[in-house]
């Protein structure tokens, strides 16, 4: 695809990967607004006398630890010798934009954005945050349209961006005024130049460069504020050439580069996506993943194969790990290959239901901070100032009195079932507040931060609870796959040491993983999950939910193929995903590999009389390697923890 005519390019997902593929010298401006991280500095929200308090955070991406020196060489790399890169930055950035950027460029330099209408400062205490910095970068010959000295000031003036030309859903706290950008842009690129931002939000870049007759192409990471730019993206072309006689053919609206990006300029490039990624991460921790083991398995692998199939795909260590022209993965779990498709197909509810999963964990957060009044009551507990009625008591009316504020913590979820969260809240504050006071009695006291951190996972523990309670609704899994697949997800990431239980109704079971677990979040993972490497790795992918044996059968892979094969271990543990997997499949299993694959094949699992013997035939390679886990347990019988349990040795085995 050559047409050179494209106006611009709206991309949903990691620009750190996109940026990857865009050829060296090829963009004519750079024009972005990374976060600040200034909202971990953020006060919280501004009581104001007779009215709802204000909001003085920024929001949750401005809380991602952001480093400028990941960008700085990236954005050198693809600007034009006559190009220009400004960044939207702030007090705390801008030393560190200098520091990698200013002796990359033969000049720099700043300019300030003077907000005619700051949030207000209702107590005078300090200065109105009214100025915002744009680190400015360029080299000798670059574009620079100005006609006089008095527009050469590094000093511009405008209201914030105020209605209607501010959205209102989704709202974005940063969204800059066209006014302001069109200002930057005519000074420093000319008609049809390409102009650059990574870090898109809503789009108002594209929208004041499509109405200064430039091109443009913008990447932002959230499914939301991708939305609201392409739309006004489109708007603005709409605009643009409601009058004119043609209009361009090539507009790029997509998730992915399906185009070639040779077509941004005249160079050519033949840059596959990731090329120079040799390993990506897995899909997900999952009992016996092969992460660790990949340093035994990769070597072990054939040098060259066409396809690659797994019948026990798992969390995905080794289908992530290794490079094939088609990919054949299977599962007997419905709930993991439901994770795989959605992944796969992009699918928008589940992404929504799993960012607001994510939201809810930290709004819980949050709600402790809130609430210091928590720490003080088991101080007072503690003391003796009350007893373990007034502790319950307390607990119950506080529940009552803050319900609202509890179920406000699901933030944009269906407050399904809200009482059991309130019940929740209840149950685990009590039992939490007065365990703690005897595990004080009986070893010793704790430093107030382990106390707090105690009170935190209380809470945390609660929320879990509520999740684990809507993931076991059956209806909910008929009614919702979307929200059930992000239930899913959020019980993998949280349970108890990754431990998947089941009791006797078919219920899972397994506690919150604890105060190690208060801090985790799931936007890293769902942000992986987008990511163009990934996409491009799944996209080639046939999934399915199918017996091994019928899988295998339905696809047949051939001598040019490799398969790799992960079954559940030899062991009174053989059930598999609520599935049992017993000795007579495991011999179903080796007679077909071994009898009936043409292809060639690997497999892992742990040694015993039984699996030795399956495999111990003429023509078949077997290696060892030595696996040891640590494992962190506690039940009624045995209270010992981080036992640590060898199986040795567990085998490679391969024809």
């Amino acid at each position: 695809m050559n047409n050179t005519d494209w106006r611009k390019c709206v991309l949903l997902g990691d620009s750190k990967e996109y940026i990857k593929r865009i050829p060296d010298k090829s963009i004519d401006f750079i024009l972005t607004d990374p976060p600040y991280n200034i909202g971990k500095h953020s006060t919280g929200n501004i009581p104001l006398p007779g009215r709802s308090a204000m909001n003085n955070d920024v929001a949750d991406w401005d809380w991602v630890d952001f480093s400028p020196e990941e960008w700085a060489d990236e954005f050198i790399r693809i600007l034009k010798p006559t190009g220009n890169l400004f960044i939207f930055t702030s007090y705390n950035q801008i030393g560190r934009w200098y520091d990698c950027l200013d002796a990359k460029f033969d000049a720099s330099n700043f300019m300030i954005w003077h907000k005619t209408n700051p949030a207000p400062k209702i107590f005078k205490a300090g200065f109105l945050n009214s100025c915002e910095m744009i680190f400015t970068c360029w080299n000798k010959k670059h574009t620079w349209n100005f006609f006089s000295q008095a527009e050469m000031h590094n000093f511009l003036e405008s209201p914030i961006c105020m209605r209607p030309e501010r959205l209102a859903s989704p709202k974005h706290p940063a969204q800059k005024p066209l006014k302001i950008l069109e200002k930057l842009i005519t000074i420093a690129s000319n008609p049809n130049d390409i102009v650059f931002d990574p870090f898109m939000g809503v789009g108002s870049t594209g929208v004041a460069a499509l109405n200064l007759g430039r091109r443009y192409i913008g990447i932002d990471i959230s499914p939301i504020y991708y939305e609201a730019a392409k739309n006004r993206v489109n708007a603005a072309m709409n605009n643009l050439f409601s009058n004119a006689a043609y209009e361009p053919t090539a507009t790029y609206d997509t998730t992915r580069f399906l185009f070639d990006i040779s077509v941004l300029t005249s160079l050519q490039t033949k840059q596959a996506v990731c090329k120079h990624q040799t390993r990506l991460n897995p899909i997900l921790k999952w009992a016996g993943g092969k992460e660790k083991e990949l340093k035994y398995i990769l070597p072990n692998a054939p040098q060259t194969f066409r396809n690659y199939y797994e019948p026990f795909v798992g969390g995905g260590s080794v289908f992530t790990a290794l490079k094939a022209e088609r990919y054949y993965i299977n599962d007997l779990s419905d709930e993991l290959i439901s994770l795989y498709r959605k992944i796969q197909g992009k699918e928008q509810p589940f992404f929504e239901y799993a960012f607001a999963i994510d939201k809810a964990w930290g709004n819980a957060k949050t709600f402790f901070v809130q609430h210091k009044e928590l720490t003080e009551t088991y101080l007072a507990y503690k003391r003796g100032d009350k007893d373990r009625t007034d502790l319950q008591s307390y607990v119950c009316d506080f529940c009552k009195s803050h319900a609202e504020e509890i179920r406000g913590m699901l933030g944009t979820l269906e407050p399904l079932h809200s009482k059991v969260l309130l019940d929740e809240i209840g149950k685990n504050l009590f039992r939490k507040l007065s365990r703690l006071r005897e595990l004080e009695r009986q070893k010793h006291e704790l430093p107030d931060a382990d106390i707090r951190d105690n009170v935190e996972t209380a809470i945390k523990s609660a929320l879990y609870m509520y999740f684990r309670y809507l993931y076991n609704d059956k209806q909910l899994k008929q009614d919702n796959p979307a929200y059930a697949s992000a239930l899913f997800l959020f019980i993998r990431n949280y349970a108890y040491s990754g431990m998947f239980r089941y009791n006797d109704k078919g219920e899972f079971n397994v506690p919150y993983g604890g105060i190690a677990y208060n801090s985790k979040s799931m936007e890293k993972k769902l942000r992986y999950y987008q990511s163009v490497c990934l996409l491009s790795h799944m996209e080639k992918a046939i999934i399915e939910n199918l017996d091994f044996e019928v899988f295998l059968r339905k696809h047949q892979p051939t001598a040019d193929d490799f398969v790799f094969l992960d079954p559940p271990y030899d062991s009174e543990f053989s059930t598999y995903a609520q599935n049992e997997f017993t000795r007579a499949d495991q011999q179903r299993l080796a007679d077909f590999i071994i009898n009936k694959c043409p292809a060639k094949w690997m497999l892992v699992i742990k040694n015993t009389d039984f699996i030795y013997g399956l495999y111990n035939k003429k023509g078949i390679n077997i290696r060892t390697f030595d696996k040891e886990y640590l494992v962190s347990f506690m039940n009624r019988n045995n209270k010992k923890a981080g036992l640590r349990v060898k199986y040795t040795p567990k085998n490679v085995v391969m024809n």
